[in-house]
This record gives C-alpha cells, sequence and structure tokens, in this order.
C-alpha cells in the first residue's frame, strides 16, 4: 500500500484530481463551458443511452403485455357474442321446424279428421343389409301400441314392431318385413307394397301381384287401400319407377320409390287410431 500512495500513478490521480478542481474554480468564477464536466458527460453519454433503451424496451414490453391481454378479454367478449347469436339461430332454427311440424300436422288433420296422432322424433336408426328400422321417442306410455301407422306430411314412414314404455321400433316401408294393403292412385288397381332385400339397398320397395294388363305406367302413385282395416286408407306409399316382369313371368311388380326418404327422415307422426273406412 505504501508503494502505490509513492507511485507515478498516485501522482498522476492527483495532478488530474487539482486539473478537475482547479477548471471547476475557473468556470466558477470566469464563466464558460468546463472541461471536465464535458469529458464526465461524454463519459456517462454511453450509459445514458444503454439506460434510455433498457427504459424504453421495459415500458414497451409492460404495453405489449397489457395489449395482450386486452386483446384476449376482446377475444373472449367477441366468443361470447358469437356463441350467444349462433343459439339464438339453433332456438331459431328449432322454433322454425316445429312451427313447420304443427302446421304439417295441422294439414293432416283436416284431411283425416278421425286420426289421432301422436308427434315422435327419431332417436336411432338401424339401415343394414337385413333390415331398416327406426326407433322413436314415444311408446306405451303415449299409448303407441304394435301396427301403429307412422307418417310424415309426405307419406308412408312404416309401422311400429314394437312398442315399449318410453321408446318404439318402427318397420320402415323398405323393409323386407314390411307388407301393406295398397292400391294405384289413378286406376285404384289393388296390389301388395312390400320391402324386398334387393330393392332395400336402393331406398325402394315392391308393389306386387301386378296382372300382366294392370293399367299401370311410370310416374303413378301408391297409396294404402286400407283393406283389412289395419292401416288407415288414402296414406301415400310412393311413385312407379319400373314395371317388371315377376320370375315366373305370370305377373309383373313395380319397383317404388318412397316419398319419405327413410334415411334422412327425423321427426314423424304416429297415427293411434282412425276410423275405418270402406
Amino acid at each position: 500500500m505504501r508503494n502505490f500512495f509513492t507511485s507515478r500513478a498516485f501522482a498522476v490521480m492527483i495532478l488530474i484530481l487539482l486539473l478537475c478542481v482547479g477548471s471547476i474554480l475557473y468556470t466558477g468564477a470566469y464563466g464558460g463551458s468546463n472541461p471536465a464536466v464535458e469529458a464526465l458527460n461524454v463519459a456517462v453519454s454511453p450509459l445514458q443511452k444503454g439506460l434510455s433503451w433498457v427504459t424504453n424496451s421495459v415500458t414497451h414490453g409492460v404495453s405489449y403485455f397489457s395489449d395482450y391481454d386486452a386483446l384476449l378479454a376482446e377475444n373472449e367478449r367477441l366468443n361470447k357474442e358469437l356463441r350467444d347469436a349462433q343459439q339464438l339461430l339453433r332456438d331459431a332454427q328449432i322454433a322454425l321446424d316445429e312451427n313447420d311440424r304443427l302446421r304439417s300436422l295441422t294439414g293432416i288433420k283436416e284431411r283425416n279428421r278421425s286420426f289421432e296422432f301422436e308427434v315422435a322424433e327419431v332417436i336411432a336408426r338401424s339401415v343394414g343389409d337385413w333390415q331398416t328400422t327406426l326407433t322413436l321417442d314415444k311408446g306405451t306410455n303415449h299409448d303407441i301400441q304394435e301396427n301403429d301407422l307412422v307418417i310424415t306430411d309426405d307419406g308412408m314412414v312404416g309401422y311400429v314392431a314394437v312398442s315399449a314404455p318410453n321408446y318404439c321400433e318402427v318397420t320402415t316401408v323398405i323393409d323386407p318385413e314390411m307388407q301393406a294393403g295398397a292400391l294405384i292412385t289413378r286406376t285404384r288397381e289393388v296390389a301388395i307394397a312390400e320391402g324386398d332385400y334387393t330393392q332395400m339397398g336402393d331406398g325402394s320397395l315392391r308393389l306386387s301381384y301386378l296382372s300382366q294388363d294392370a293399367d299401370i305406367v311410370i310416374g303413378d302413385t301408391v297409396e294404402t287401400s286400407g283393406r283389412g282395416g289395419l292401416f288407415p286408407k288414402g296414406i301415400m306409399i310412393g311413385t312407379v319407377e319400373q314395371i317388371l316382369p315377376e320370375e315366373h313371368g305370370m305377373s309383373n311388380y313395380a319397383v317404388v320409390r318412397p316419398f319419405v326418404d327413410i334415411r334422412s327422415v327425423s321427426h314423424v307422426f304416429i297415427i293411434k287410431s282412425f276410423e275405418v273406412t270402406e
């Protein structure tokens, strides 16, 4: 330590200090710029710039996160408004669908005043190679019985095959188990509408036991005949697409396209009771 105080470096430091003090006293006495202060400013300037950059960066970062939080809040608000609008749209569509069903039911009741209906929804469907059935959300708790006819405003869907307390299963118009007395609307020619394994895959059914000279053409409509009193009379079934000979060649059959698309139907009417007409 003693060597430092007697060294040349110590002497230089003392000289610089004296010069700085003298410069300050000179500036105070005579005015003007202070070389020592200027030198100090030059030395400190890079530090000031660095400090300013750090301060601006921190401020910018705080502003970024503040703006990000605001954007998140705005995004959540807009998403909520979108969800609310979508829900309103769904509610409106449900109301419109319900209105359409009620209007259809009113129309059917006006045409068939003796019918007693139950509105039902399709809750499951089995569309395969061996059967085509629907499951509805109404059953014996709603007085639904086996063989009740199931329809839409367009026509026949099928009939109830099994009825449980809170659901029922419907054999559809294209299922191979389905048979119903039918007639051609235009000529009143009587036949049997029945499901067929071959036609089921195409979504169609057969009109069987037509005589070879039967007056039937493509485009004729087919409806229930009411024969036997099991199903009501006059429910539309479908339209004739083809007329073909049976394998034995003694009669013909027609391929009929149902008015109701079994694969997409969602709401139906179950006829719980009706008056038998001849």
